[in-house]
């Protein structure tokens, strides 16, 4: 299976674009100008992230200083340039993510056995200072022209449920540079993500405060709506150094909004109007960097691979890195609703306009997460080879505003598997599968999801879990400590996956050494199973990943899955003839 390189962490320093670009050959950090194309940004080999608040992220920042970077084989932050790498911070900060410059210091995030700290790093010397700690969560350290602002979370909550936005006199001449905070926004039930320092030095945040996650501006006094509209405009904080919106060079501000599963571009003027740009683009990353009177994001569409594009004011755009066209193999995926849960459902290759297929439905990860409109290598895997693939936005997902983001608390198990299993009858119904040709998969939320659905009274003919949460009591102890307020509001009233519960057959895959979801758990599932006669399957990798994302995992996991499908394709099949 061939998968395209991946981009991430995108940013942008003058007339310069960097980004993380994984491939076959790992995560390089390259540079992007208009003069000079794409190059190497830093030594080949040196491998970037950050594993601040489990996820990472916000592991580049540039300046006309330089460019740093967080190693992710000693967790420091490097000086680099393309040939060479110098240390800058010394370990005993912790793990160093959400890195911000502005001047002559880096502001960043540091998680540490007791809490979270707020660093400035001289760029020169390397001598870092504590500015904030909490034995909470902090994260965003943006430091405006006399101000310092941030957000803190309490470890009750996940930033995409209660966060507050704080702002504070800062003067780095001072023995003691921050001076008295105050709240400028949030609280416990509103979330607060992205704030940013405008040209016209104000604040911007994101803010959910009306339930939707909106754009908003503090002029040192008052809080403004920017673009008010019905739709979610900044995704759920997993990772550090989302930025989803830009200010260009003309005034106007650039979002990515949410709408009918598509991500779009919504320009707003200086006058307050806006409009959105007419772009084929439909899944957008929560990374827009302004260069010049442009916006640059990585962005894909139906039938292409994610590719860091250059979008024009007018709404003309070039490729910079990624393929443009690709074959076509499939269809576009076509949206559909069944009772009130959207979801969009992939064609099997080489169909007509009228088609029946084996389906997959597929719980995606989180399960605060979201389904994206963007060709995906997995499921073109199972396209290829004659099957139909459901992606289901199960409450609970995000990009539908603050309730039903909300809404799997304490139903975790339920909602989404009730979900999941009306997609499936809604398309054994429509006529477009085979009633016993309907199988089930996820990963680690999703796969909790899959083995939850997997009861001998459902619609499924087999379930296929990856990295499964098995038991969320058991999880919420184990999970990293960014994650576990999650854990703890969706293990209220979840009930863990039994060996007695599972009625169908079902393939588990776990890697060994799972950091995430505890692999023994997995293991002692499929060893219950097989003690009682269940059909079962298990796939033990020898490997930390959580994701399997790697290439070579990522293939071992779809041919196990595609022979365990195909398995009972060929039961039926026999079926039909006698």
């Amino acid at each position: 299976m061939s998968i395209p390189a991946a981009y991430d962490g995108l940013i942008s320093h003058a007339d310069s674009l960097f980004w993380i670009q994984s491939s076959d050959a790992g995560d390089q950090l390259v540079r992007w100008t208009a003069k000079d194309g794409v190059a190497l940004a830093a030594p080949e080999g040196f491998a970037v992230g950050s594993e601040a608040h489990a996820y990472g992220g916000g592991s580049v920042a540039a300046s006309v200083s330089g460019v740093w970077a967080v190693s992710s084989v000693d967790g420091r932050v490097h000086r680099l340039s393309s040939e060479t790498s110098a240390p800058l911070t010394d370990v005993s900060v912790g793990q160093v993510g959400d890195l911000a410059v502005a001047g002559r210091f880096i502001f960043a995030l540091s998680e540490a056995f007791d809490g979270d700290h707020l660093l400035e790093i001289d760029t020169s010397s390397g001598q870092t200072r504590v500015l904030r700690s909490s034995p909470g969560f902090l994260s965003a350290p943006r430091r405006g022209p006399a101000h310092l602002a941030w957000l803190s979370w309490d470890s009750e909550h996940m930033p995409w449920d209660s966060t507050e936005l704080w702002v504070a006199p800062y003067d780095d001449r001072s023995d003691s540079p921050v001076g008295i905070a105050r709240r400028v926004a949030g609280g416990p039930s509103e979330s607060v993500v992205e704030p940013q320092w405008g040209p016209d030095a104000d604040l911007y945040f994101m803010s959910d405060r009306t339930g939707w996650l909106n754009l908003y501006r503090w002029d040192g006094e008052h809080t403004h709506a920017v673009a008010p509209m019905p739709a979610d405009c900044a995704a759920a904080p997993w990772e550090l150094g989302y930025q989803s919106y830009a200010f260009l060079e003309d005034g106007s501000i650039v979002i990515r909004a949410r709408i009918d599963l598509e991500d779009r571009l919504v320009v707003v003027e200086p006058n307050g109007k806006s409009q959105t740009l007419d772009l084929p683009y439909t899944s957008i990353k929560p990374y827009l960097c302004p260069v010049d009177s442009s916006v640059a994001l990585i962005a894909a569409t139906p039938t292409t691979a994610p590719a860091v594009i250059l979008v024009q004011r007018d709404g003309s755009h070039s490729v910079l890195a990624g393929q443009e066209l690709p074959p076509k193999e499939a269809s576009a995926p076509e949206r559909h609703s069944a009772a009130a849960v959207e979801f969009l459902l992939h064609p099997p290759v080489d169909t007509g306009p009228t088609w029946r297929a084996p389906l997959i439905v597929r719980a995606h990860p989180g399960p605060t997460d979201e389904i994206s409109l963007r060709r995906d290598p997995q499921i073109d895997f199972f396209t290829r080879h004659g099957f139909a693939v459901a992606d289901v936005d199960y409450r609970g997902s995000t990009g539908h505003g603050r309730q039903f983001r909300r809404s799997l608390y304490g139903r975790w198990g339920s909602f989404d598997v009730a979900d999941c299993v009306e997609v499936a009858r809604h398309l054994i119904a429509s006529g477009v599968t085979f009633a016993g040709e309907v199988f089930i998969c996820g990963a680690s939320a999703g796969g909790y999801t899959a083995l939850r659905a997997a009861t001998s009274n459902g619609p499924f003919r087999a379930a296929a879990a990856r990295s499964p949460i098995i038991d969320p009591k058991r999880w919420e102890t184990t999970v990293p400590r960014f994650q576990r307020a999650h854990a703890s509001e969706l293990a209220a009233g979840a009930t863990a996956v039994s060996s007695a519960d599972v009625g169908c057959p079902v393939l588990l895959i776990h890697g060994l050494h799972d950091p995430i979801t505890a692999a023994q758990d997995t293991l002692a599932l499929a060893s219950d199973l097989k003690s009682r006669g269940a059909d079962q399957e298990l796939l033990a990798l020898d490997t930390s990943s959580h994701t399997l994302a790697a290439p070579e995992l990522a293939a071992k996991a779809l041919d196990a899955e595609l022979r365990f499908f195909r398995r009972f394709l060929n039961q039926s099949e026999s079926a039909k003839r006698t």
